[in-house]
């Protein structure tokens, strides 16, 4: 069973006072760029682990169920909730998506399941390797092993070439500031 987590429970601490996953990008909220990716997969069951109740309502929208974490949570609280949903369904393969990296196409993700069979696969561009990424059932023990604010970074980080799928920057664009939504906001060629 594959299924799919959008983590959406961050602080916005760079983003300002507002809740970035709400600010409108070519006038949807950021967020439901990620909800509606992750439904387009089709996969047996996805998740979004939210903090604000509008956050959840988008998610649902989507036809993705939401997942209430604690306000005070970390990166690392955010997956866990998803992965204890993912691990209780039986998850043979588990997709860990941003909800603020809007571009992120399907094909790529796909890719990424296909990649996964026996280890993680995670994005890259450059020398960067970040999410999404695609874990195996035998991966989920280490990252609820996790603790802190940094999520799967530490995982995927450690992962060879041969685990990564590479990326073009604007694809792989993770909006944290308002400088970046508006970079997010240029035609591909300018990001």
């Amino acid at each position: 069973m594959r299924v799919g987590l959008v983590l959406a429970a961050g602080h916005s601490r760079r983003f300002g006072a507002d809740d970035k996953l709400l600010a409108l990008l070519k006038g949807r909220p950021l967020c439901s760029y990620a909800f509606e990716t992750l439904n387009t997969l089709g996969l047996e069951a996805s998740f979004a682990c939210v903090q604000s109740d509008q956050v959840a309502k988008i998610a649902q929208a989507a036809g993705i169920k939401a997942v209430q974490v604690p306000q005070n949570a970390q990166h690392s609280d955010s997956l866990r909730a998803g992965l204890h949903m993912a691990k209780s369904l039986g998850a043979t393969q588990v997709l860990v998506m941003l909800a603020d990296m809007p571009f992120v196409p399907v094909p790529h993700i796909a890719a990424l399941f296909e990649m996964a069979q026996a280890s993680p696969a995670a994005s890259s561009c450059g020398d960067q390797t970040l999410p999404p990424a695609v874990f195996p059932a035998a991966y989920v023990a280490e990252l609820l092993a996790l603790s802190g604010d940094q999520g799967a970074g530490r995982v995927i980080k450690a992962l060879s070439d041969n685990q990564v799928l590479p990326l073009p920057a604007h694809a792989l664009l993770d909006i944290d500031t308002i400088a970046d939504l508006r970079r997010a906001h240029q035609p591909d060629e300018a990001k």
